[in-house]
């Protein structure tokens, strides 16, 4: 009798403890990592749990609830970038350096956000691009990207290195949606020759062909610690040459756009080769650190080639947060812009987290463009009228 007594004084104790302890005490503080501060109230949240969906305003608000649901392993794979992490901050911060031009004086009653992609419709200018292992953060792993994809009339392109495979990815997705497809340049011949015809007879209607993965991923510090392994992938082929990426073209008869462009160079080579478009990227830091944001590599091409902005269709991504970002990129000659971080931690909700991303990406991207003073985003596409972009010039190229 003596002991349950005591028991239960001391269970008596510890609550009497937790209600005089502040609430201020007990709440999540989590390193929100140089994330621009949206207002988001960590205080009632559970270290571990899901925080409300409701309080999810913003792109940035998903990737601070994904580090307080995921383990730390998985958090750091997907957050994770090269060596010093130069490209990944400069892909955050590049957007500091841009003013946008908002004209007045003009009928914006009417906002037409629809575009086309390779000559398929979509309703937005941006897309959900490869990420690979999406069920790390919800079971429903990719099923959820492309159910939500499809609502919204936006692409969804699928990483090779998915949770789920190539078909049951399409067979989730609604009669009417279009996906693409992205695949690695594998040293294996006869498994790139497989995945081209999987991804072909699953009813996908273009690759996104990643080619700047050369034998190895990137050195990725903070994915290694939580792993205790070197994050190394000799899966990929490293002896790509110009002659191998043409070769490609044969494989599929599907049309193939190169994924990794980091440089006016490479991307005259691809307008050369015939490909139907290019995709502008740096992997999201995670390769080659160093290198290139892709407001600076657009700016490259216009400067050296604008030819490819007149002969191809270019798409873009890299620290892309917010609609001012895609107005950024589609008025420096982008057609669509990728977003891949920030889906896979709105996964963490599944698909209503998707949804509600793309739905609060959708209504930012509606409002600036009627606050630029223009109603349709097809007249942004290529407009540098719209974009201040002096400060990253004289930075990069020296020139003022």
């Amino acid at each position: 009798m003596c002991l349950r007594v005591h028991k239960l004084i001391v269970l008596w104790l510890g609550f009497v403890l937790l209600t005089l302890v502040p609430r201020s005490c007990l709440s999540v503080e989590i390193d929100r990592e140089g994330l621009p501060d949206t207002g988001l109230n960590t205080t009632d949240w559970e270290t571990g749990a899901l925080p409300p969906l409701d309080d999810m305003w913003e792109l940035n608000d998903f990737q601070i609830a994904a580090k307080n649901v995921l383990g730390a392993r998985w958090y750091a794979s997907y957050r994770t970038a090269a060596l010093d992490q130069v490209t990944y901050e400069a892909n955050m911060n590049i957007w500091k350096k841009i003013r946008l031009n908002g004209y007045t004086f003009r009928d914006v009653s009417d906002v037409n956000l629809n575009t086309t992609i390779l000559g398929y419709n979509f309703t937005v200018p941006f897309f959900i691009a490869p990420a690979a292992y999406a069920g790390h953060t919800n079971a429903s792993a990719e099923l959820s990207l492309a159910r939500a994809a499809g609502k919204m009339g936006a692409l969804y392109a699928p990483s090779i290195e998915s949770t789920k495979t190539i078909e049951e990815i399409a067979d989730v997705g609604f009669a009417n949606q279009t996906m693409f497809h992205q695949e690695y340049v594998w040293s294996n011949r006869t498994l790139l020759i497989d995945d081209l015809s999987r991804i072909e007879a699953a009813g996908y209607k273009a690759i996104f062909l990643t080619v700047d993965n050369t034998g190895v991923n990137g050195i990725r510090v903070q994915a290694m610690r939580q792993t205790g392994e070197l994050d190394s992938d000799s899966g990929h082929s490293a002896s790509f040459t110009l002659d191998a990426l043409a070769e490609i073209q044969n494989l599929t008869t599907l049309p193939i756009v190169p994924k990794g462009i980091k440089t006016a160079a490479d991307a005259k080579t691809c307008l050369d080769l015939g490909f139907p478009a290019i995709y502008v990227s740096n992997h999201g830091g995670r390769v080659l650190d160093g290198v290139p944001t892709a407001v600076e590599i657009l700016l490259d091409i216009r400067k050296q080639y604008p030819e490819v902005f007149e002969q191809m269709e270019v798409y873009a991504d890299g620290g892309v947060r917010s609609a001012n970002h895609i107005i950024t990129l589609l008025a420096l000659g982008a057609k669509a812009v990728g977003l891949g971080r920030s889906p896979i931690f709105a996964n963490i909700y599944g698909e209503d987290g998707v949804d509600r991303m793309l739905t609060l990406l959708q209504a930012e991207l509606q409002t600036s463009l009627q606050l630029m003073g223009e109603a349709d985003i097809q007249n942004v596409v290529g407009n540098t009228t719209y974009i201040n972009t002096k400060q990253v010039e004289v930075e990069y190229f020296g020139i003022s």
